[in-house]
């Protein structure tokens, strides 16, 4: 990253207090930004899996490993077409199964495979390595405050 760029970023942007929140946006996207690609590249190389595919899987993961697709699509970023192509190209590689909705026969729900589990898991692991690679520098207060400042963030996010 290039850390002259980031100097000049800030220093315009206490210049104008019209855009004093940039200096909250500009460090949040960054990092994502950095944190993505490497996590993307780890996916890629090493298990010829993208974010797409993983965010179902770790999202299975978390919600009791059945989902609706429409469920799943909006805990992603996806459209629901693009979660039909996601979930068939993670069914052809066995991570999971459709499975007939017992409350509504019109339907089908998406069941994480115990591979697919397996999966999310090493991922998770593997993003947390990562990721302490990065919030490391900070000490538990500052991780317990940016938490929190975090959370509360999210709630005006729509």
């Amino acid at each position: 990253m290039n850390k002259n760029y980031i100097k000049n970023c800030y220093e315009n942007i206490e210049k104008n207090l019209k855009y004093e929140t940039f200096g909250i946006s500009l460090p949040l996207t960054l990092i994502y930004k950095s944190m993505f690609n490497k996590h993307e590249n780890i996916m890629k190389v090493n298990y010829g899996i993208n974010h797409s595919e993983i965010d179902v899987l770790i999202s299975l993961y978390f919600n009791g490993y059945i989902q609706s697709p429409t469920e799943l699509y909006e805990s992603t970023i996806f459209s629901s077409g693009g979660m039909t192509k996601v979930l068939k190209k993670l069914e052809e590689n066995k991570y999971i199964t459709r499975i007939a909705d017992k409350k509504d026969k019109r339907s089908m729900l998406v069941q994480l495979e115990e591979k697919g589990a397996q999966l999310a898991v090493e991922m998770l692991d593997v993003f947390a390595t990562e990721n302490n690679k990065v919030y490391g520098i900070l000490d538990e207060e500052e991780k317990r405050v940016l938490k929190a400042v975090l959370k509360k963030l999210l709630t005006a996010v729509e």
